[in-house]
């Protein structure tokens, strides 16, 4: 299976000047990931990443409190994964619209 957003150029720009995207990570830092999905949602709309991305970020960084609360005693194990869900958002969020360059 191909998919469209691998081995493609960049179809638009996430962030058009260097402060946004501090504003953005800085943002995301802030919220402890709460507004990863929407900033993946923006990126989505724009074609940069695909739409599976924010709902994974909502899954995980909204969804996890909900299913911690519902099932009771999720402090064993909710922190660990909104913990890992902020991390991996926060780079996400500095990296989504880098131009890498093959060396």
């Amino acid at each position: 299976m191909s998919d469209s957003y691998m081995n493609s150029s960049i179809r638009a720009r996430m962030y058009d000047r260097p402060w946004q995207r501090w504003a953005w990570v800085a943002a995301v830092l802030v919220s402890f990931g709460l507004l990863a999905p929407p900033l993946f949602f923006i990126a989505a709309k724009k074609r940069v990443v695909a739409l599976w991305v924010p709902a994974a970020y909502a899954v995980f960084a909204w969804g996890t409190p909900l299913v911690a609360s519902i099932l009771g005693n999720g402090k064993n194990w909710s922190g660990a994964v909104l913990a890992f869900t902020w991390l991996v958002a926060v780079v996400h969020a500095a990296i989504v619209d880098m131009e890498w360059k093959r060396g």
